[in-house]
């Protein structure tokens, strides 16, 4: 890895580790959604699930990517899957 590309991964790594605001947490409970720890990444996940959920194709490639990424990790790991239900109703 170029030590370009090390600085970007370490910035971002810090960014979406960040804690969210108050009002940023107060926003995603008014939506429905419970969090608990919430962080950066809960958020861009959380939009993700929502431009997913609304139909948005690239959106639906990258979380089936990432659940897909993941249940190769737990095969490995043994860990369980998590699955995102769309329970709120828009």
């Amino acid at each position: 890895m170029k030590e370009n590309d090390k600085l970007l991964y370490k910035t971002l790594k810090t960014l979406l580790n960040e804690k969210l605001s108050e009002a940023e947490v107060e926003t995603l409970r008014s939506k429905g959604y419970e969090v608990k720890n919430p962080t950066r990444t809960t958020a861009v996940m959380i939009a993700l699930y929502e431009k997913a959920s609304s139909g948005e194709l690239s959106a639906i490639k990258e979380l089936r990517s990432i659940v897909s990424e993941k249940n190769d990790d737990s095969r490995s790991s043994q860990a369980k899957a998590v699955m995102i239900v769309d329970d709120i109703g828009n």
